[in-house]
């Protein structure tokens, strides 16, 4: 009979308080290795302020979680309603995850990324081949995308540097190459300070932030999705709120690193130095226009006849 009761209380307790007595704690996350967080405490300190916007703007209860790992996200992601992550990971595996917003600074949710090494080394990319580079450890794309960017495709990244080391986030690879562990990586700008900037690309995406739908569907996707645009939280010197999504920006790192370019003939790689032929200026088109040669795109003509079938111009 006791049980009887305790059942039926239970259930008036649900139909009266249905928000008190048997409310989710839903998850907001974070991985995101592409943003300098001074530490993991900063980067906890950084979601748990999400969660309690979160909390204060949904009426829901919710909580924060940080990953360094994208292993360790896996292995959470099912139990994640809202995920904040870098937006070269979630055009990877982005999956069930519906973005509804972006990580902006004053409101521009793209930013370019350049290629760094440490202060008073050389601002000449072809003299770092042989050399080592550390890249954030998140997806396979870092690499298509140094090769397409940064060393326009003639040229695989694995195959320009001597090594290829992961780091798990950007601070610990700028520190990397700080202390001489590496010589080259890659990061946002705003993070370029007291390096030496060899290399700049089009801007890419800040992370994205997105719903779950496997979780969270219906009128509380909308709830969430109205309190996540507009929230103002610093989260590192280039992160200071979330904006709307912008589709265009968001595919940028994955359009630039898919990005192929026709090559018709066999090339090898020629320093600026071991070019001989002097071609400081043609004539192009009935105009007087001067050349200016990236050294990744220098490629052997054997004769002029070749040269001209291969530029279509008359020399």
């Amino acid at each position: 009979m006791k049980r009887i009761l305790t059942v039926v209380l239970l259930f008036a307790l649900a139909i009266v308080l249905p928000g008190m007595a048997f409310s989710q704690t839903r998850t907001v996350a974070i991985f995101a290795p592409n943003i300098d967080f001074k530490d993991g405490e900063a980067r906890n300190a950084y979601v748990s302020r999400i969660a309690k916007i979160l909390s204060d703007q949904t009426g829901m209860r919710w909580e924060g979680k940080a990953f360094a790992r994208a292993a360790d996200f896996e292995a959470a992601r099912s139990n994640i309603d809202v995920a904040i992550l870098d937006a070269e990971y979630f055009s990877s595996k982005g999956g069930s995850l519906r973005a509804v917003g972006m990580l902006s600074q004053n409101g521009a949710t793209s930013k370019r990324m350049k290629v760094l090494t440490k202060r008073g080394g050389s601002d000449k990319l072809y003299q770092f081949r042989g050399k080592r580079l550390v890249l954030v450890a998140s997806t396979p794309l870092a690499r298509a995308f140094f090769t397409s960017a940064v060393l326009g495709n003639e040229v695989k990244v694995d195959d320009f540097f001597s090594s290829i080391e992961e780091a798990r986030d950007v601070r610990s690879a700028l520190n990397a190459v700080e202390l001489g562990k590496a010589d080259l990586t890659i990061a946002f700008e705003g993070y370029d300070s007291g390096f030496t900037t060899i290399f700049t690309s089009p801007p890419v995406a800040l992370p994205v932030v997105a719903i779950n739908v496997a979780r969270v569907t219906g009128n509380d996707a909308e709830i969430i999705r109205n309190a996540i645009q507009g929230i103002d939280a610093e989260a590192s010197s280039i992160v200071n709120g979330i904006s709307a999504f912008n589709a265009t920006e968001a595919t940028a790192f994955r359009r630039i690193a898919n990005e192929r370019r026709a090559v018709a003939m066999d090339y090898q790689l020629m320093e600026p130095e071991s070019i001989k032929i002097p071609v400081s200026s043609v004539i192009l088109k009935e105009r007087s226009e001067g050349i200016v040669f990236n050294p990744f795109q220098v490629q052997y003509i054997p004769t002029l006849v070749e040269f001209d079938k291969k530029l279509n111009l008359r020399l």
